[in-house]
C-alpha cells in the first residue's frame, strides 16, 4: 500500500506545476507610462528656479619657501635657508610666521647662494627661526582691466 503512494508522490512531484501556466482570465499589465508623471515635472520646474552653484576653487596649501636663519634689523634684510631656492619669486611678497600668527612681510631679491637667500623686511619685525610662505602661491593673477583705444587725432599736412 505504500508503494502506490510514493508513486503518487514522485508522479506529482515530476509532474509540471501549474504555477508556470499563465492564468488566460488574469489583465495584463499597463505599459508603463512614456514620459515623467506631473510630479516629476512639478518638481524639474522648482529645480531649474534654485540654479547650482558652482563649487568654490579648492584652498591650496601655503607654499613654504624655507626658514629665516638671521635678521638684520638695522638694514632692514633677512637670510633664509631654503630646500626650494628655485622656487623663491624675486620680488614677490613673502610672510613670515611664528606660532600661526604673521609676523612680518617680506620681499624677496634675487640675491641667493643656495641653499639661502635674502629678503628686505617690508613690514613687522622678524626673528630667526620664523617660517616663510608665499601667500598667493600657484594663483593666476588677474589680468588688467582693457585699456580703451582712442583715435588719434589727424593734423594738417600729415598722413597715416
Amino acid at each position: 500500500m505504500r508503494t502506490p503512494l510514493i508513486l503518487l508522490a514522485a508522479a506529482l512531484l515530476a509532474a509540471p506545476s501549474c504555477a508556470n501556466k499563465k492564468d488566460p482570465a488574469a489583465p495584463p499589465k499597463p505599459a508603463p507610462a512614456a514620459g515623467p508623471n506631473i510630479l516629476q515635472q512639478g518638481l524639474a520646474k522648482i529645480a531649474s528656479l534654485f540654479p547650482k552653484k558652482a563649487k568654490p576653487p579648492a584652498a591650496l596649501p601655503p607654499q613654504w619657501t624655507g626658514v629665516i636663519r638671521m635678521v638684520n634689523l638695522p638694514e632692514r634684510f633677512v637670510l633664509i635657508e631654503s630646500a626650494a631656492v628655485g622656487t623663491a619669486v624675486p620680488g614677490e611678497t613673502y610672510l613670515a610666521i611664528s606660532k600661526g600668527a604673521e609676523t612680518a612681510s617680506l620681499r624677496m631679491t634675487s640675491l641667493k647662494n643656495p641653499p639661502f637667500l635674502i629678503a628686505d623686511i617690508l613690514t613687522g619685525s622678524p626673528s630667526a627661526g620664523e617660517k616663510i610662505y608665499r601667500p598667493k602661491a600657484d594663483q593666476p593673477e588677474p589680468a588688467p582691466p582693457p585699456v580703451p583705444k582712442t583715435e588719434k587725432a589727424k593734423t594738417p599736412g600729415a598722413e597715416g
